[in-house]
């Protein structure tokens, strides 16, 4: 059996720091979402999608991240810290990914069941997610979302 030495640990250490980033974001953050849709009532169901600014030109329209559905008054989703899209040119084959991260702007807009997500728009202003634990917004419309504290999923 091999034994692990103390520079052996101090070279993991310094290899498993020198891999990680200060400017990638670490967690995800919440965001609270009060449906509109139910006052007065019955609420429509509502997909959330987050637009990040860093758009590539697609054919198949806006690429979005899908935060969840909200069926009730409200709910609490989360935005990931990151996410990447993949496009492939259809002549080429040549993959080109693009990444972004909770440091970049985003917006965000709703699907209703009826419409397809070819559809879907921004609504509201941007924002920087992970400046903020947690942001609140009304949704649908064009309201900002501003900083909350963190909800629970």
């Amino acid at each position: 059996m091999k034994t692990v030495t103390g520079s052996t640990l101090s070279v993991l250490f310094l290899g498993a720091t020198a891999c990680s980033s200060s400017v990638e974001p670490s967690q995800s953050v919440t965001l609270q979402v009060a449906n509109q849709t139910c006052s007065p009532g019955p609420c429509t169901t509502l997909q959330i999608l987050a637009f990040p600014s860093n758009q590539p030109n697609t054919p198949g329209g806006l690429w979005s991240l899908d935060l969840g559905v909200v069926t009730a008054a409200s709910a609490c989703l989360t935005i990931p810290a990151n996410a990447t899209f993949r496009v492939t040119d259809a002549g080429s084959g040549a993959t080109t990914t693009h990444t972004w991260t909770s440091a970049i702007p985003l917006s965000l807009g709703t699907l209703l069941p009826t419409e397809f997500r070819l559809q879907a728009r921004p609504s509201t202003g941007t924002f920087v997610p992970r400046s903020a634990s947690g942001w609140s917004v009304t949704l649908p419309g064009a309201s900002l979302p501003t900083p909350s504290g963190a909800c629970t999923p």
